[in-house]
């Protein structure tokens, strides 16, 4: 991927100028003729080389490829993307032990263990299914009511805590890059500082991959996973299961865009091709080659 973005660069700063060059040697063989001629010649060769001078500017702006700038930039993508996970997971975790649970964090998710609350709502169930599903009388039906009701609203403020870690960070990187971007970025250069409040406020890309996915998923498959922490959350509050992740990763696309604007303009081309490859690796590398063995 790289060789191609590298290729494709150069081929377009080289062509730019070919062209440019075309049009000054077109025009040179004319310039033994008349003054009016020759005076209307050289505007066009004066035209030719402005060309080639905005060309070249923009091309090398726009098309500029730092190869150091980007194996740094990828290696960072990997590991905030396994950063993003756990971080993500935590958040989930965080709450269920708030509430009482006895939580616990692998690779990719968080689950609960020894949920008694659970038990007895599935013992009860399926004991007593028929008079639960018509809504029948049956000893202990206002007690599990009661318990039904208290799961419920554990579940959706459980399935929140994730998404909602991941935002509120991206939203404080952003907040801050945003208040801050005249001391952090310049003409070609991006501080540190800078750099650190990009990676924060890209935690925001996870809610824009997600809703890619899942779209991608269902117009090709014509299947609506429920996988996703915004769908069951859709679900349990009663929204249609589109509501959730797709505001929010327009957000995120938002957010990712506004970023992209802010950026030196030689950065913009390395930045993206890192964020691509980083990412695709880190997604890779973690969620399905080593973490299943590092965070089992």
């Amino acid at each position: 991927m790289l060789i191609i973005i590298v290729f494709v660069v150069k081929y377009l700063q080289d062509k730019v100028e070919i062209i440019g060059k075309e049009k000054i040697n077109r025009f040179n063989g004319f310039c033994s003729q008349n003054n009016a001629e020759t005076i209307s010649i050289q505007k066009e060769i004066k035209s030719a080389e402005f060309y080639i001078f905005v060309c070249k500017t923009y091309s090398m702006k726009y098309l500029y490829f730092d190869f150091k700038l980007f194996l740094i930039l990828a290696f960072t993508f990997i590991i905030m993307t396994v950063a993003g996970t756990l971080s993500h997971e935590l958040g989930h975790y965080a709450v269920a032990e708030y509430l009482g649970y006895d939580a616990r964090i692998d690779y990719q998710s968080m689950h609960t263990e020894n949920d008694v609350r659970r038990k007895y709502l599935d013992s009860t169930f399926e004991k007593y299914s028929f008079e639960i599903k018509n809504n029948l009388s049956f000893p202990g039906k206002q007690n599990y009511d009661t318990k039904r009701k208290e799961y419920r609203s554990d579940r959706i403020k459980i399935l929140a805590g994730g998404p909602l870690q991941t935002m509120i960070t991206g939203t404080i990187g952003f907040v801050l890059l945003l208040a801050y971007r005249k001391k952090i970025f310049s003409v070609n250069k991006t501080t540190v500082t800078g750099w650190l409040l990009v990676f924060c406020s890209l935690f925001w890309l996870r809610q824009t991959a997600n809703s890619f996915m899942w779209t991608a998923g269902y117009i090709f498959t014509g299947e609506k996973s429920m996988r996703a922490d915004e769908l069951r959350l859709a679900r349990y509050l009663d929204f249609n299961i589109w509501t959730i992740h797709s505001i929010t990763g327009i957000l995120g696309l938002i957010v990712l865009f506004t970023i992209l604007s802010l950026f030196p303009k030689n950065q913009v081309l390395t930045f993206i091709s890192a964020g691509l490859v980083g990412g695709i690796l880190g997604f890779y590398l973690w969620l399905m080659k080593f973490g299943q063995y590092i965070l089992p």
